[in-house]
């Protein structure tokens, strides 16, 4: 499928998922992302959270052809949904896992991904970065959506980066929300990692 073809795709895949009440990235959030991907050229990246698979879309769109991009959702009928809109689109560089991101993580390959994008259950945010954090290339890049709104919901991953010392920044990407970067080699060289 051509670029304008995935983009006229996307925009009536969004207008269903407003219509349908399914909390999709914003299309703000999502372009800044995908400026993340381009700079980064990353191999192998990881999603947690597919939903209809709107933002897979957005993603893999910017991947080069030899990169994949492995997505995680617990909702059997949000991935298949997807499944059917990644066939739509022709998308062959993504791998759609159903299950709980919690339950599959550990299966992955370790030192793996080179980007890591979470937007699932919130107050499992946590759970997630550190389950994530063996599967990470060393330059990994963690991308976390929400972190303004919901913030209250993910107390527990703001107390984990301020005890540990993790720099993190919040990009007010869009009127919403916004999200949260984290340099897996922040985390790296903080005494939380070595102690492990």
């Amino acid at each position: 499928m051509t670029n304008q073809l995935i983009e006229t795709y996307l925009k009536k895949l969004k207008t269903s998922g407003i219509e349908r009440h399914i909390p999709n990235i914003s299309v703000e959030n999502a372009e800044f992302i995908k400026g993340i991907i381009r700079d980064k050229n990353p191999k192998r990246m990881l999603e947690i959270g597919t939903a209809n698979g709107y933002s897979g879309i957005h993603f893999s769109s910017i991947l080069s052809e030899w990169s994949i991009l492995t997505t995680i959702e617990y909702a059997w009928n949000a991935h298949i949904e997807a499944v059917e809109h990644f066939k739509e689109c022709k998308i062959k560089n993504i791998i759609s896992i159903w299950g709980d991101a919690k339950m599959v993580i550990p299966t992955l390959s370790d030192n793996y991904f080179d980007v890591v994008y979470i937007d699932a259950m919130k107050r499992e945010y946590l759970d997630y970065l550190l389950l994530s954090l063996p599967k990470m290339t060393k330059d990994a890049i963690i991308i976390i959506d929400d972190v303004i709104k919901f913030r209250d919901k993910m107390t527990n991953l703001y107390e984990f980066l301020d005890r540990n010392g993790i720099e993190y920044n919040i990009c007010s990407t869009d009127p919403d929300d916004g999200i949260m970067i984290i340099n897996f080699s922040d985390i790296w060289k903080t005494q939380f990692l070595q102690d492990r």
